[in-house]
C-alpha cells in the first residue's frame, strides 16, 4: 500500500551547502545556485541588474586599455577630511593616478573634488596600495611607494595635496665591527667608531683631562685601547663628589668597573629606517656599508591615536651581520598630535643618555615577531592591533588596555596565515578573512578577552571556496554592508588575466549573511565586447548631502539687498536617506563610474549598450528522501508559492491592436530531478513547467490599473512527473520577469516497489 506525505518548504534560510551528504542533505539549503538574493524570512527574490547610478558620469583615465588591464583599479574611503563633515571621500585609484569624489552627494560619479584634477603616486603602476586615516588625513602605503604618502584635504578649496612621510627609528642594530663584545681594539674601524658613536661615546662628554679631549681617544691614549661594545662611557665617571672632576669620564675608572660581558644600550642615533647606511655615514661623516632596506611599507593602521606600519618584504643591498630583517617586524609611532610625528618610530629620550633615557608610554619603536615568515596585514580593533602573516595570526594588546611602548603583550591566535589582506572584514570588531585553509572568522573570547579564530567554512561552503582559483582568493575584495549585516567578496573565477580579462575586473560575488549564517554566490555578466567591469566596492554614507539656496526675504516679500546689490541668501545643507549601502566603482574602457544593482528589468549593463545581457537566477534545492532512502516516491502534486509581482499595466498599440501589457511580470520555472541525477544523460530529469500563474481573469480599466487582485501571494498546483528515491528541483528565471519564491509543498507518495 502506498503511503503519502505532505510536507512544506517555506524557507530557504540555510543558503548554499556543499559540505552535506546526499543521504543527510539539511533541509532549506540549496545544492547550487546563482543570482538570488536571500532574504531575512527565508525567501529568495532575483538579484536587480547592476547599472550606471542615475545621473552618472564617465571620467577618462587617460591610460591606456592594456595598462588597466595588467594595473590595479581600487577604491578607498576617507572619512570627514579635515573634520569635515559634509564631505566624504572615495579615493579612485587607477594605478599611479588618485582623483577624489564626494560619496555624500546623490551621484558621486559627478561630483569631483581637487577641480576634477588627480594626484599621480610616483613610481605606482601594479601594486597593491593601503590607506588608514589619522587625524582627518589619509595615509596611503604600498609596495612600489618607497616612502607613504600622507594626503590632507582643504575645506575652503575642496584641494588634496600630498607629502611623504620618512620613517625614522633609534639605531638598535649598530654595524657590524668584527668585534666581540668584550674585545677593546688597539686599532678603531670607522664601523666600531660607529657603534661607540651610537653607544653614547659622543664628542660632549667631559673628561678629567685638560684640555678636554674625545672621550675615545682619551681612552686609546691612556690604555692603549679603544673601548668595547660592552663599555658604556658611564662606567668612567668620577664618582667622588668632593674632586673638582666630579662626574668626568677617566679610563682608569672605566676599567674597574666595566664588565664588558653585556652589549650596552644603543640607539643614541636616530636614522632613516630605510636607508640605513648613507644615514650613519652622513650623521658620523664616516664611511660605512651602504646598507639600504629595499623592501617598502605595505599596511599600515591607526590605533591607540597612533600609525602602525609594517609589510615589509626584506632586501637588503650593501647590508651585514647586523641588518634587520624587517619581514616580521611592526613599526609604530609616538602618540600622534602633530603631522612631524607621523614617521617618528623611535623613543624620544636618548637611550644611552646618562639622564633622562627612559623609554615612556607616548613613545614609538618597533616589534620584531621572529616566528612570522611575512607580514601582509596590520588592522586595528577596539582593543589591540591584529597582524595577518602568511604563517599565522597574533596580537598586540596592551597590559592595561590600548597600547603603552613600555607595556604590551603579544599573543598568536592561529598557524592559519593568509596571502590577501583584502579579504578581511572588520564586522562590528571581529576580523572575517579568507585564509589558506577557508574563510575563518576572528572573535573575542568571552571571558580573556583575547582573540580566538575558527573556521565558518568547513561546515558549509569549504568545497566551494576550495574551487575558486588562488588567482581569485589572491585579489579578492571584501565589504561589510552594514545596513544589510552582509559580507561580500568580489572575485575572478578565473585561471588567468588578459588584456580582456582585469586583474580587478571582477565576475563574481560571494555573500554571507551574517544574521541568517547563511551563503550564497552571484554572477556578474558581461557584454559580448567593449563590457563595463566591476573594479571594487564603494562604501556609500546611509545618506546624500545636497544644498539648497534661499533667498532672504523681509515681511512684504522683497528680497534683502547687500551693498554690492547682491541677493542675500541662506545655503542649507539638505540629507536625503539613500537605500543602498553600497555601490560599486566601474570601468567601462579607458574611462571609470559609480555602479550599483538597479535594473528591475533584470539584466546587466543597459545603460553601457542600451540593450544590456539577461542573467540566469537559479537555484538547486537539497535533496528530500522523506525520511526513507530505501522506497521510490512519487509526487502528484507540489504547491508553489510566490509573492505576485505584477502592479500595473502600460498600453501598446493603438487602434483595433490596442492592448494593455502587465508590469513587473513573474516567472519560475521549475524542473524536478531524480535519484541524485546531476545531469540530463540520467534520465532523471523531468519537464521543465511554469509554476507562476495567475489564475484569475482580470480586466484593466486602463493604463491607470494597479492590478490589484486583493491577493499578496501566488499559489498553484502542479503536477510533477517521475519518480525516485529522493527529489531535488531546479529553479530558475525568465528572461527580463521577476521571481520572488516564498515556498513550495509537496504531496509524496511512497511505492511498495524501490
Amino acid at each position: 500500500m502506498a503511503t503519502t506525505l505532505e510536507k512544506p518548504y517555506n524557507t530557504f534560510v540555510k543558503g548554499l551547502i556543499t559540505e552535506a551528504s546526499p543521504l543527510t542533505f539539511p533541509e532549506n539549503a540549496s545544492i547550487d545556485e546563482q543570482n538570488f538574493v536571500l532574504n531575512r524570512d527565508g525567501s529568495r527574490s532575483r538579484r536587480l541588474g547592476i547599472d550606471y547610478e542615475n545621473l552618472y558620469a564617465l571620467k577618462s583615465t587617460g591610460q591606456s586599455l592594456s595598462q588597466l588591464a595588467s594595473g590595479r583599479q581600487d577604491l578607498f574611503r576617507w572619512d570627514s577630511p579635515a573634520g569635515s563633515a559634509d564631505v566624504t571621500i572615495g579615493v579612485v585609484r587607477s594605478n599611479e593616478k588618485l582623483w577624489f569624489i564626494n560619496l555624500l552627494s546623490a551621484n558621486p560619479s559627478d561630483n569631483f573634488l581637487n577641480s576634477g584634477n588627480y594626484i599621480s603616486l610616483s613610481g605606482v603602476t601594479n601594486g597593491k596600495l593601503e590607506t588608514t586615516i589619522i587625524n582627518n588625513k589619509l595615509i596611503i602605503v604600498g609596495k612600489q611607494l618607497e616612502q607613504p604618502i600622507l594626503l590632507s584635504y582643504d575645506k575652503s578649496s575642496e584641494a588634496v595635496t600630498q607629502t611623504t612621510i620618512d620613517i625614522f627609528v633609534r639605531d638598535i642594530w649598530g654595524v657590524d665591527d668584527g668585534l666581540t663584545i668584550s674585545e677593546r681594539p688597539t686599532t678603531l674601524s670607522n664601523a666600531h667608531k660607529y657603534n661607540l658613536r651610537n653607544q653614547g661615546w659622543n664628542s660632549s662628554i667631559v673628561t678629567a683631562v685638560t684640555p678636554a679631549v674625545d672621550a675615545i681617544d682619551y681612552t686609546f691614549t691612556e690604555l692603549g685601547l679603544y673601548p668595547s661594545n660592552g663599555d658604556g662611557w658611564t662606567f668612567g665617571k668620577l664618582s667622588n663628589p668632593g674632586s673638582a672632576d666630579y662626574e668626568k669620564y677617566d679610563p682608569d675608572t672605566l676599567v674597574k668597573n666595566s664588565t664588558s660581558q653585556y652589549f650596552v644600550s644603543r640607539g643614541s642615533n636616530i636614522i632613516d629606517a630605510f636607508t640605513r647606511g648613507s644615514q650613519r655615514s652622513t650623521l658620523t661623516s664616516l664611511a660605512l656599508p651602504n646598507d639600504l632596506e629595499q623592501g617598502n611599507i605595505t599596511t599600515a593602521a591607526s590605533y591607540a591615536q597612533r600609525v602602525f606600519y609594517s609589510g615589509v618584504a626584506s632586501n637588503v643591498t650593501g647590508g651585514d651581520s647586523k641588518s634587520p630583517n624587517y619581514s616580521g617586524y611592526v613599526f609604530f609611532t609616538q602618540v600622534v598630535s602633530t603631522d612631524d610625528q607621523l614617521g617618528k618610530c623611535h623613543q624620544e629620550a636618548d637611550p644611552t643618555a646618562p639622564g633622562i633615557n627612559a623609554l615612556v608610554a607616548s613613545d614609538g619603536g618597533s616589534i620584531q615577531i621572529p616566528e612570522i615568515t611575512q607580514i601582509v596585514k596590520i588592522a586595528s580593533s577596539q582593543q589591540s592591533l591584529l597582524v595577518f602573516a602568511e604563517n599565522g595570526v597574533w596580537e598586540i594588546y596592551g597590559d592595561t588596555g590600548g597600547f603603552n611602548a613600555n607595556s604590551f603583550q603579544l599573543n598568536k591566535i592561529s598557524t592559519n596565515g593568509i596571502s590577501n589582506g583584502n579579504s578581511i572584514v572588520n564586522v562590528n570588531g571581529n576580523y572575517i578573512y579568507w585564509s589558506k585553509a577557508g574563510v575563518y572568522e576572528l572573535s573575542p573570547d568571552s571571558v580573556s578577552g583575547r582573540f580566538k579564530a575558527q573556521s565558518i567554512s568547513l561546515g558549509s561552503i569549504q568545497s566551494f571556496f576550495i574551487d575558486i582559483p588562488d588567482l581569485g582568493k589572491n585579489n579578492c575584495k571584501g565589504f561589510y554592508d552594514e545596513k544589510e549585516n552582509r559580507i561580500r567578496w568580489l572575485y575572478n573565477d578565473t585561471d588567468s588575466y588578459s588584456a580582456t580579462n582585469y586583474i580587478t575586473g571582477y565576475n563574481k560575488e560571494l555573500i554571507l549573511d551574517l544574521s541568517l549564517k547563511a551563503w550564497y554566490p552571484q554572477h556578474i555578466s558581461s557584454l559580448a565586447s567593449g563590457s563595463p567591469t566591476v573594479a571594487d566596492y564603494i562604501e556609500i554614507p546611509g545618506y546624500a548631502v545636497s544644498s539648497s539656496v534661499t533667498g532672504v526675504e523681509v515681511t512684504s516679500g522683497d528680497s534683502v539687498i547687500n551693498t554690492a546689490g547682491t541677493s542675500v541668501v541662506v545655503t542649507e545643507n539638505i540629507q536625503t536617506n539613500r537605500v543602498s549601502g553600497f555601490r560599486f566603482l566601474t570601468f567601462k574602457g579607458t574611462q571609470f563610474t559609480v555602479s550599483l544593482y538597479k535594473n528591475t528589468a533584470f539584466k546587466d549593463w543597459v545603460t553601457a549598450d542600451s540593450t544590456g545581457v539577461d542573467y540566469s537566477s537559479y537555484l538547486v534545492t537539497g535533496y528530500e528522501l522523506f525520511k526513507d532512502s530505501t522506497k521510490r516516491k512519487q509526487v502528484p502534486y507540489i504547491f508553489f508559492y510566490l509573492k505576485k509581482t505584477e502592479d500595473g499595466f502600460t498600453a501598446a498599440g493603438s487602434g483595433t491592436g490596442a492592448h494593455f501589457t502587465l508590469n513587473n511580470q513573474s516567472s519560475c520555472r521549475v524542473q524536478a530531478q531524480w535519484n541524485w541525477a546531476d545531469s540530463v544523460n540520467s534520465g532523471k530529469w523531468g519537464l521543465e513547467f511554469q509554476a507562476y500563474r495567475l489564475l484569475r481573469m482580470y480586466i484593466p480599466t486602463g493604463a491607470a490599473d494597479k492590478f490589484d487582485t486583493g491577493e499578496a501571494v501566488v499559489v498553484t498546483k502542479n503536477k510533477l512527473r517521475g519518480s525516485g528515491k529522493t527529489l531535488s528541483l531546479k529553479i530558475q528565471s525568465e528572461e527580463g520577469k521577476d521571481m520572488k519564491l516564498l515556498g513550495w509543498s509537496v504531496q509524496a507518495v511512497a511505492l511498495t516497489k524501490a
